[in-house]
């Protein structure tokens, strides 16, 4: 397997996550309470801006792929919705959100670890700079 092959194998993994969460926060967007929206619609904003830049490097390198989704978007707005069923989506659902952006944050991470990613430049610039993006906001979600 070429470093190439590998490399665009951990961006399609990354855009399927990425495109997972979105579907959750979609779902979340439209059933959370006003005092949590602004942040909702924030990380839909983020992820949606990465999905794009992920696609777009896809295409560059002439990688398009399969949907990029998987039953884990289904799974996170099933989640969404039965939450909400039992209680609202309100600033308590915050630090859960913080851990879905810690799991997709070690995505990540992983990815930037194998050497064959590493090896391919503008793969590995886009997926550290989302990163930090991610990074900046789990900082700014509460723990607890």
């Amino acid at each position: 397997m070429t470093t190439t092959t590998r490399a665009t194998e951990a961006l399609h993994d990354i855009h399927t996550a990425t495109n997972d969460v979105l579907k959750g926060y979609r779902e979340m967007a439209d059933r959370s309470e006003p005092e949590i929206q602004t942040v909702v619609h924030r990380l839909i904003d983020m992820h949606q801006q990465h999905a794009s830049a992920q696609e777009a490097e896809l295409g560059r390198l002439r990688e398009p792929g399969p949907d990029d989704s998987s039953w884990q978007g289904m799974v996170n707005k099933a989640v969404i919705m039965m939450r909400n069923w039992v209680s609202d989506l309100d600033r308590d659902a915050l630090p859960a959100v913080r851990q879905g952006e810690q799991a997709l944050r070690d995505k990540y991470i992983k990815a930037l670890e194998d050497s064959q990613v590493s090896e391919h430049p503008s793969i590995f610039a886009l997926l550290k700079s989302q990163q930090g993006a991610i990074e900046t906001e789990i900082a700014r979600l509460p723990k607890e």
